[in-house]
């Protein structure tokens, strides 16, 4: 019998803001335990918040493995790591304080526009420890800055947003990014041309890739529901485009270097599309072997819940390039909120947006009225695909840019 502890630790300061004013503080520090056993090909866990009965916890884990929960995987064994991404930001005072100071700020220089929902700051710790070598922890800290802006005239419920997760602060970089949506939102601009045309999506924002990553699960290239079914090892997409897993630090905001069945990759990456490429989808234990795949370390789980297949923090490669030199000379369509949009089964992409910015890569210069934005899978990644800026040119993140089709709604 192998046992195994999976130990989650969150301690987090969240301040809520109403009407551009701090509203209420919410502290958290919780400790989640599960506590699994390996034995004959099945799993038995047990879980608890707070503080813990090991041996209890032990007792119960073993007494579920009546329940005869399949696992035929060898856990992982004889790796010991620890990383510790964090960084010095504020003291719970301090941090009141600054969000205070910030609405002041917010308040005075944005008189039209109400600014609500929550700052925080967060830490964690995870754990996955066991009795055949397995020492793996996790420790990070990232300060949130999730502000939903709405001008004061607007009927609508939320006309913009900011959003920065940070393991450092800089309130002039917040400041700086939020007048420059607010200048712009106030600017109202036409399409510079009809028809196809630059495309910018944050990075942060999965629509554009949404369709790829549900085509990569192991588990539907295995039964044969993929689109990328028959594909493996053709290349499909343009050279310019490279997908891979990443647990790298600088990739990382709140997801841990190993998956949850202990699982570390090489160099913490691992690639899925290489130069346009389809190389392999991401899998966990259970998907790889039973469809003879490689193991990319993609299973996640609750404390207390049997690992499962999840897409985890997958990313797209930088180019060499600016937005500025990715746009060439042209001016962009930056997405900001795109909502009710979805591929087809095929692969044709649509989606309406309801605020996208015009751009030239290095400023944003005005506000579009809604649009509607349409493409297809391989066109999309394929002649279509610009490139991935390697520069954090628009409020503070990098962009991914294609050759899409707009037009007014």
């Amino acid at each position: 019998m192998i046992k195994e502890k999976y130990i989650k630790k969150l301690e987090e300061i969240s301040i809520n803001i109403v009407q551009s004013n701090i509203e209420s503080i919410r502290k958290k520090n919780i400790t989640k335990t599960g506590f699994r056993v390996y034995e004959n090909g099945f799993i038995g866990i047990a879980g608890a918040v707070g503080e813990v009965d090991n041996l209890d916890l032990e007792k119960r884990a073993i007494d579920n493995l009546k329940l005869k929960i399949p696992y035929p995987y060898e856990p992982s064994t004889n790796m010991v790591k620890t990383v510790d991404y964090r960084k010095e930001i504020f003291s719970h005072e301090e941090f009141v304080k600054e969000v205070e100071e910030l609405l002041k700020i917010l308040r005075q220089e944005f008189p039209d526009f109400i600014f609500s929902n929550k700052i925080y700051i967060q830490e964690f710790e995870t754990k996955l420890i066991n009795d055949v070598g397995l020492d793996l922890t996790h420790i990070d800290k990232a300060i949130v800055v999730e502000i939903i802006i709405k001008e004061k005239s607007s009927t609508n419920i939320f006309d913009t947003f900011y959003i920065n997760i940070h393991r450092e602060y800089n309130r002039d970089t917040i400041l700086n990014n939020i007048k420059e949506t607010l200048t712009a939102y106030k600017n109202k601009v036409k399409l510079p041309i009809e028809g196809k045309q630059p495309v910018i999506f944050m990075e942060m924002d999965t629509t554009p890739l949404m369709k790829i990553i549900n085509e990569m699960n192991g588990y539907k290239i295995g039964t044969k529901a993929s689109l990328f079914t028959n594909f493996l090892g053709e290349k499909k997409f343009s050279d310019k485009f490279t997908l891979y897993q990443s647990a790298e630090e600088e990739d990382l905001t709140g997801i841990e270097f190993f998956d949850a069945e202990g699982v570390v990759n090489p160099d913490y990456k691992y690639t899925l599309i290489e130069n346009g490429k389809i190389i392999t989808p991401y899998t966990d234990k259970k998907t790889a072997a039973q469809f003879n795949l490689p193991l990319t370390g993609s299973a996640s789980a609750d404390y207390d819940k049997v690992p499962t297949l999840e897409p985890r923090n997958l990313k797209v490669k930088t180019s060499d390039k600016n937005l500025k030199e990715l746009l060439n000379g042209e001016l962009g369509v930056l997405v900001l909120i795109a909502s009710g949009g979805d591929f087809t089964q095929e692969g044709v992409f649509g989606t309406p947006v309801q605020l996208a910015f015009l751009t030239d890569g290095e400023k944003l210069l005005g506000r579009f009225p809604e649009l509607k934005v349409s493409g297809e899978l391989y066109s999309m990644f394929g002649e279509d695909y610009i490139g991935k800026s390697k520069d954090k040119a628009l409020l503070g993140q990098r962009s991914l840019v294609f050759n899409l089709d707009v037009d007014y709604i």
